[in-house]
Formats: structure tokens, sequence, C-alpha cells
């Protein structure tokens, strides 16, 4: 009968600890970014236990005002290959636009979270700071594995974030957009 326990408590226990608290996530502050409204994080989905190798980076900032009734938007962007934090994130419609040379950062009039929460994928795995550690998952892309292992980010994304699987949901990006 223990042993059942454990092996239901180990069920039970695993998918949190693969998701990870969000709080281990949020961004404090960066190298000259001036005082926000908005909360930020920044981290890694685990894509296990499939795929237990393979984690894909995101950058989310939350809608400037009303989070809990803003829409949710996963921007992707093109290539494939191409990074959503270098260029979606960092230099289109993110909430800080970054300098190519140096100093602060400054606030992008035009953020798309003046509207809405956005979340930035670097995906498929490989791209931007998204890792495997297996080489050969590195050989094993396209569209198919792509669409897949953006699937399960997500649903683990929305364990960790558990209080925006009601509001409004879009996915958007440029180019390819990992479609």
């Amino acid at each position: 009968m223990e042993k059942n326990a454990l092996w239901l408590l180990c069920i039970l226990v695993l998918p949190v600890i693969a998701c990870g608290n969000k709080e281990d996530d949020l961004v404090t502050g960066l190298p000259g970014q001036p005082p926000v409204n908005f909360r930020h994080y920044s981290g890694y989905v685990n894509l296990g236990p499939r795929q237990k190798q393979k984690s894909l980076f995101y950058w989310f900032f939350e809608a400037q005002q009303n989070t809990a009734r803003r829409p949710l938007v996963l921007w992707l962007n093109g290539g494939p290959g191409c990074s959503a934090i270098a260029t979606g994130a960092a230099q289109e419609l993110g909430p800080f636009l970054v300098h190519t040379k140096g100093g602060n950062l400054t606030f992008n009039e035009f953020s798309w979270n003046k509207e809405a929460n956005i979340l930035f994928l670097e995906a498929p795995v490989g791209v931007g700071f998204s890792y495997s550690n297996n080489s050969t998952d590195l050989q094993n892309l396209g569209d198919q594995v792509t669409a897949e292992d953006s699937l399960v980010f997500l649903i683990n994304w929305f364990k960790k974030f558990p209080e925006f699987r009601s509001n409004e949901f879009y996915i958007t990006g440029e180019s390819y957009a990992g479609l």
C-alpha cells in the first residue's frame, strides 16, 4: 500500500517540479531598465517526459494594466530559426527597445503589452536560448516536430501560469512564424 501511495505522490508532484515555479522566472530588473508597472518573466519550460532533453526559452510580459482581462498573445518569429527575443521582443513589439550601441533600455511607445499579455517563444529547439541535451534533436526538426514541441510547451507553460488559462488567446508572428 505504501508503495502505491509513493507512486501516486510521484505522479502528482512530477508535473509541478518539471514546470517549476513561475516566481523563479520573475525578472526583477535588467541592466538599464527603467521602472515598470508590470511584471515580466523569463525562463525555460522543459518539454519532458517524452521530450525530456528539450527546454524551450520564453520571455513573458504581463499587460501594463488589467492583466487578468487582457488577451494572451503568443509571438513566434520567422525563419524558421530566427529569435523571437532578439527581434520581436527587443526590436519590434516588446516593452523595451535594446539599442545596438548599448546604453539604457528605453520604453517602446508601440509595445503590444499596452493592450495584451505577450509571450515570446524561442522555437524550434536550437533557436535563441532554447536547447536540447540530445544533439540528434537538432537534426530532427521540421513543422511537425515544432508544432508538437510548441503544444507541449504551452501545456506546461499554462501549468506554470494557470491564471491565464481563461484569457482570450491569440497566436501571431512574422514571416514564417514557426508555421
